[in-house]
């Protein structure tokens, strides 16, 4: 799992980029005008929900991405909480390893047909956002690649130039769970084949997922560095506000319009939803039926969402304590 590549929505978020240079930097301000920057050090995250039934108590992490580049997760409620456990579930739906050919035929379809540009095919507004949003990230043009290239492209150069970084706290997890020999169970909902995908994300409708992101990252990061500063510092309250409008997690942009052109249809994005769900509750049905304690590690969206795990789970019946 660990050669898993970070490829949800954004198909090519980076596991590792080079921070950003002194050219880069910006000094934000939020609406109060007060500055944004990034936290340096040691920070232990958000709190964990609990979920328990008939005794036995099942502990969830929420991640977001991005993280700030410069500063270390090292959660103490979480280490406790993998002592004491016997498994260590983690969620890692919607990534996938991309090499070789299949990394080729990749980067061959974002590109747009010889004498077509992005102008042709995406609408004036739209297209006047993306060139304004691409240069305040220092990006140069965009004009030969298809809108989901275009917006893989810019999400990185979004995270260079702020300095963040979009390594997921699974990857840590699963480490962590390995070194004291816990039990660990990495879920995956089945994705649909990678020849369906490349047609899926070649199609127009793709447009809109370009559209999310200028809603995101038209602030010019402002929005995404105070995301990843919420996370360090377990600050609850803002996540909630933040992750459905800043998370640059799949489940964050993927939904309505835009998951319906990433999955080929708002029929398909809905069965692929339920079904991943349903699989995801199978296995929290069997850890806290085996298990007196697991640790859970999946995307704070799904916490957070009205279709999501949590509610899922409260809908089963489940008694649930959430941090404040």
């Amino acid at each position: 799992m660990r050669r898993i590549s970070l490829l949800g929505l954004f198909l090519l978020l980076p596991l590792l980029s080079q921070a950003a240079s002194k050219d880069d930097e910006e000094i934000l301000t939020d609406e109060s005008g007060m500055e944004v920057v990034t936290v340096t050090g040691v920070y232990s995250g958000p709190a964990l929900w609990k979920v328990t039934s008939n005794g036995n108590v099942m502990w969830i992490l929420g991640e977001v991405s991005p993280f700030p580049r410069k500063w270390k997760w090292k959660s103490r409620e979480f280490e406790q909480a993998l002592r004491k456990s016997q498994e260590l579930l983690i969620d890692f739906s919607g990534y996938w390893h991309v090499e070789g050919a299949q990394a080729k035929a990749l980067e061959a379809a974002g590109k747009l047909p010889e004498g077509t540009t992005l102008k042709d095919v995406i609408s004036p507004q739209l297209h006047a956002m993306v060139e304004v949003t691409a240069s305040k990230f220092g990006k140069p043009s965009l004009e030969a690649w298809r809108p989901f290239s275009a917006t893989n492209q810019l999400v990185r150069s979004a995270m260079k130039t702020r300095d963040l970084t979009g390594f997921s706290a699974r990857f840590t997890a699963a480490q962590l769970g390995e070194w004291r020999k816990t039990k660990v169970t990495y879920f995956a909902a089945p994705e649909i084949p990678f020849e369906a995908r490349l047609k899926n994300w070649q199609e127009p409708s793709n447009e809109v997922c370009l559209a999310r992101l200028m809603d995101v990252i038209g602030d010019g990061g402002n929005g995404l560095m105070q995301l990843a500063n919420a996370w360090a510092v377990g600050d609850i309250p803002a996540l909630r506000e933040l992750v459905p409008k800043y998370s640059f997690s799949r489940d964050g942009f993927r939904a309505d319009e835009c998951a319906a052109a990433m999955h080929g249809g708002a029929d398909k994005a809905r069965e692929y939803k339920v079904k991943r769900t349903e699989a995801w509750l199978a296995q929290v049905d069997r850890a806290l039926t085996k298990n007196e304690s697991t640790l859970a590690v999946v995307l704070m969206s799904e916490l957070f969402a009205t279709d999501g795990y949590l509610a899922a789970l409260r809908a089963k019946g489940y008694e649930i304590v959430e941090p404040e």
